[in-house]
Order: C-alpha cells, then structure tokens, then sequence
C-alpha cells in the first residue's frame, strides 16, 4: 500500500497536469510527455525499484506503448498501452507477483478502492489548523442563522419599498457575478480534469488485497503429491482406471486428429488448388477446428495430469500419447497457419489475417507448455503463468509495427496476384493517405485486371468512388492537421501531412 500522503499529491499534481495537457486536445504527443512525467515521479520517489524484475520489465512496456502512440499512432497502440497501464498499476501494488493474473485483480480492485481513499484522504487533509470534514461540520452552526437572516431580509423587503429596491440591485448583481462564472466555465475542462484525477488516483493512490497475494504466494510451479490416508491398493486401483480411462481416449483422440492432420497435410499443404471462391470459410473452419482441439488437448491434460497420476510409475505410455496429442494440434495449427497463408496469397492482407498468424504463434507456445506440464509435472498455474506472461510480450510486441503502411504497401504491390479491396483499405487510417493516394490511371489498370482474374456477386467500389473518396479525406486531413498544436503531435500523421503537401505543389 502507497504512503496515502505521497500518492495524494501525486494524484493531485498529475491531475492537473493531465488537464493541462489534454484539455482540448488529441492523443498525441502529450500522452508520451505525461507518462514519461508519471515514470520520472515514481523513480524520483522511490517507488520503482530498478532491481526488481517485474518493475523493469512492465515498465518498459508502459513506456513503449507510450512511444508507440506517438510513433506508430494506431488505435491498437492507444489500447496496447492502456492494457500496459492496467498490468503495471497491478505490478507496483505488488512487485513480486508470480502471474500477471494477481497483477490484474489487484489492479482491478484498485480502480474502486483508489477513489475512496482519495475522497477519504481530501476529507481528512488539514484546512487552517483542522481536517476538513471537521472544518465543514463545525461550519454547520452557522447554518441557522443564515436561514433566520433569509426570513428576516424577506419580512423587510415587504415591509419597506426602499430596502426592497435595495436587496434586489444586490441580488441582481451578485446574479450576473454568478452568471459570469457559469456561462465563462468551460464544463470540458471541468470534465477533463475529473477524468485526469480518477486515472491519477487509480495510479498513485494503490492499495493492496491480502488475500490475493496470499494466494499468489502459495502458487507454485509444480504439481505437489498429495498423500491420502488410504490403503495403498485402493489408491492403485483407481489411479489404474483412470490411467485406462485416460489411454483409451488419448488413443481415440489420436487415432481422429490423425486422419484430420493427414488430409489437411496432403490437401492443404502440398496440393492446395483455387476455384475462385472466397476462401473466409476454407479458413475459418481450421480455425474452428483447431481452437476446439486446443481446448479439448488442454482440458484432457488438465484433467489426467491434475494429481497423483503424475507420480504413478506406470505413466509412460499415456505421458506418451499425449505428447503425440500434443504434437498433433501443433501439425493442426501450422495447417491453419498454411491456410491463412493461401488466404493471404490470393485476397492480400488484412487485420484478421495478421491476428490469427500472431495467435497461432501463441498457439504453438501455449502447446510447448502444456508438453512441460506432462513431463516436468508442472502446475495449472504454471500453465496460465507462463502464457499470460508471453501473450502479454505479443500483444505490446504488436503495437511498435504500423500496420496500415504494411496492409496498404502489400496488398497494392501485390495486385496482379491479389486481390485489392477498395472498399476495404480506402477507410484506412490518416497516417497512410500518401499511400492510399494513387493515380486513377493506376486504379484503373488494377481494376482492369483484377476483374479478369476474380468474378464475385457483389458490387465492388470503383476507381473514380475510390479517387474521389481519397481527394475529400486529403483535404479534411490537411485542415484537420493545421488546427492541431504541438501537444497532439504525432510522427506518422506529420509525415503524411508533409508527403501530401510536397505532392500538392
């Protein structure tokens, strides 16, 4: 748990801050300024100890998903870097956690339990000699004589016109006074800045959840043999059915994913042929598939290898048969991974395509663990522990790459093998236009050879829609640009912005 003093202040600082950098403002430059502030805060105060492991590493993922909004400037990166956020608010609670999954409900629970120490910690904060919850109660003596004073100003503006057009000049201009205020204040910044001090809160006002740390500590890697007190021979009788129960499935289960991986392998792998379909449903039915495998490898593994079995001399086989179960659901994922592949050669890149390459890496991944968990008799924690860890490092991995420039400059300089979706890339982000902006003499000689090789039902959108559609967003852009400040600088939109300037001359 934070000093409350020092996370006080610092939420308070921050806050405002926060607002003055964001008040009317775009994401931009300004995140990296206050998140580089907010790292600088915690070293300067000792609440970032550079020895500790998880510091460093979570760390530096908060801060690279702050430059990569900056310098890659993608919607990906925005939420990359508030996910970095979340893990690393968990991490400083407890910088020795074992999983990423303590980290998460202890920053989970901090979202509430900071803004009630917050409130608590202002309530109590020292005002003229006094806290400020007592300050305002004892305040509350005058709360009689006010209303009395009200009761008696009514009764002689009644009585006397003179002392009437008196008070109400008065009221009238502490009136305007009010109104000046009220039609002055600008509720955007007001917004801004509660917005800025729950964040800051959240932050520096962290607190601590003992049970889940205890539980955190007592998780461990290794599957622990539990002794029962019962007679040996029954211990060995039922760990004997389930061992039977166990192989009997396993060889079932492999005797199917075989037949599947041998079909996906000669048909898929080396004699793949395109009748000119769309391939979204040759795709996704693997994916399908292989997601129910995954499911099902883990749940059986989980499940015979969850105690005792472990440990049971006569194993070998059944450790053996889900290795091969494990083996083939990797087969299966580099048959998805193959699929995806023809899916890309013939219809070019795409945002789902490139996600499910990067899940199939964490498929593979996933599947080495859970082969660790059958022959080092690793733990369900170890299992979620270790991937969590790696699923994190993929998705902040993830948001350093511009992905629009890579879709855009593939799928146009592959268009005599690909297929060029118009309608699909011309809502593309800002930060591509210079290569989104292509001559319609191009466009036409895409299209023109494009409609000789694919024949699908539905309308396509042209390339004097598409010309027309780009000539509108470069002009919105370019106004949009010039209004923006330093604060909401960022590096792809000002080259792009440079690049159509040059272009226009």
């Amino acid at each position: 748990m934070t000093d409350i003093k020092k996370g006080f202040n610092g939420a308070l600082l921050f806050a405002v801050v926060f607002t003055l950098l964001f008040h009317n403002q775009y994401l931009g430059l300004n995140l990296l300024v206050i998140e580089s502030a907010a790292l600088l805060w915690l070293a300067f105060t000792k609440q970032i100890d550079f020895r500790n492991r998880n510091h460093l590493i979570f760390g530096s993922g908060f801060f690279i998903t702050a430059l990569a909004v900056v310098f890659v400037f993608s919607d990906y990166a925005v939420v990359m870097n508030a996910l970095s956020l979340f893990v690393f608010t968990g991490i400083l609670i407890y910088p020795n956690a074992k999983s990423l999954i303590t980290s998460a409900k202890l920053s989970f629970f901090n979202i509430f339990y900071a803004q009630i120490r917050f409130i608590d910690a202002f309530f109590t904060a020292k005002m003229g000699g006094g806290k400020v919850v007592n300050v305002l109660w004892k305040s509350r003596i005058f709360l009689i004589p006010l209303v009395v004073i009200a009761v008696f100003i009514g009764i002689y503006r009644s009585s006397n016109p003179v002392f009437d057009k008196l008070v109400s000049k008065v009221l009238f201009r502490v009136g305007n006074f009010f109104d000046l205020i009220f039609l002055n204040l600008d509720f955007t910044m007001v917004f801004t800045f509660l917005l800025g001090l729950a964040v800051c809160n959240y932050f520096f006002i962290r607190n601590t959840n003992e049970q889940t740390i205890k539980d955190d500590t007592n998780a461990r890697d290794e599957v622990i043999r539990i002794k029962r007190r019962r007679p040996l021979r029954g211990l060995a009788t039922g760990l004997k059915a389930e061992l039977r129960a166990g192989i009997f499935l396993l060889l079932a289960l492999n005797g199917v994913l075989l037949v599947v991986n041998c079909i996906d392998v000669y048909w898929v792998w080396f004699n793949f042929t395109w009748d000119g379909n769309v391939l979204k449903q040759f795709v996704h039915e693997g994916t399908y598939l292989l997601l129910l495998s995954i499911v099902s490898s883990i749940l059986v593994v989980l499940y015979f290898f969850r105690g005792n079995l472990n440990f049971y001399s006569g194993n070998q086989f059944i450790k053996t048969l889900c290795l091969i179960w494990i083996f083939q659901n990797a087969v299966l994922a580099v048959s998805v991974g193959v699929r995806n592949l023809h899916y890309i050669h013939y219809f070019a890149l795409a945002y789902k395509r490139i996600a499910l390459a990067v899940f199939l890496v964490f498929v593979l991944y996933w599947l080495y663990t859970v082969s660790l968990k059958v022959r080092q008799k690793k733990s369900a924690f170890y299992l979620v522990r270790a991937n969590a860890f790696v699923l994190y490092l993929l998705f902040i991995s993830a948001s350093v790459f511009n992905w629009d420039h890579i879709i855009v400059d593939y799928n146009f300089r592959n268009y005599r093998e690909s297929f060029v979706d118009l309608d699909y890339i011309s809502d593309f982000s800002d930060k591509v236009l210079p290569q989104l902006d292509r001559p319609e003499t191009e466009l036409s000689e895409i299209d023109k050879l494009q409609q000789t090789k694919f024949h699908f039902d539905t309308e396509l959108m042209s390339p004097a829609i598409y010309h027309n559609k780009m000539e509108r967003r470069k002009k919105e852009f370019i106004q949009k640009w010039e209004s923006k400040n330093m604060l909401s600088w960022n590096y792809p939109e000002s080259k792009a912005y440079e690049e159509l300037k040059q272009k226009s001359r």
